[in-house]
């Protein structure tokens, strides 16, 4: 399905970024924290509580969202379509890249450590709207293939989640804390015009017969 279905490449490469980005935070903050504000282990350990938190809140908030949403649509059209679960991508991909610039600079400029925590709870928010928003609808467009299309999303957001925590410290030594979180931020922003050109055109994709799954 991965091969062949060009929706689960989309959708799993948005999840992929946000997937990347949160192991990549799991993987520096021990050195960054420490290094930065001169934190100890248990110290460094209660820094994953800002995503952990951001995480919490996202669930809470796109709960409250999508119900109201769904509601609206069922009124004013009748019935839904598996892209409306894609409404949040959008405002994820502006978050994750806010809450990297938010994180990366106020670490860059030795802010108070409360600052850059605020900023991983952002980008905790956005993690979980990818998450929801991919998961929900590989569900909803391929029904009875759905653990067919979710393995494949899970292969390609792991073969990410591996690889980009290992250029992390890299990406931090050549850029500093603030440019390269700016460059990763970047990056997330491009998920933005991707996920409203799956808006528009989803419907058209999984309706095109070669993209139609088959046992």
């Amino acid at each position: 399905m991965l091969v062949r279905s060009p929706i689960i490449v989309i959708v799993s490469l948005f999840l992929a970024v946000a997937y990347s980005y949160m192991y990549l935070m799991f993987a520096t903050f021990n050195n960054v924290f420490a290094e930065t504000y001169g934190f100890n282990a248990g110290e460094t350990g209660l820094c994953y509580l800002g995503l952990g938190i951001g995480c919490l809140f996202g669930q809470y908030t796109l709960d409250l969202f999508m119900k109201r949403y769904m509601k609206k649509q069922l009124t004013e059209n009748g019935k839904l379509q598996p892209e409306d679960q894609l409404r949040p991508l959008a405002v994820a991909g502006c978050l994750l890249s806010a809450g990297l610039f938010w994180y990366g600079w106020s670490m860059e400029y030795r802010v108070h450590w409360i600052v850059p925590l605020l900023g991983t709870s952002v980008c905790g928010i956005a993690i979980t709207f990818f998450f929801l928003a991919v998961q929900t609808y590989l569900v909803e467009v391929y029904t009875i293939y759905a653990a067919s299309a979710l393995a494949a999303n899970t292969a390609v957001r792991c073969v990410f989640g591996v690889t980009v925590p290992l250029a992390g410290p890299y990406l931090y030594n050549r850029l500093g804390l603030g440019w390269g979180n700016t460059l990763l931020g970047l990056l997330a922003l491009t998920v933005v015009p991707a996920s409203v050109w799956l808006l528009k055109y989803g419907e058209r994709l999984r309706n095109n017969p070669k993209f139609i799954p088959e046992l």
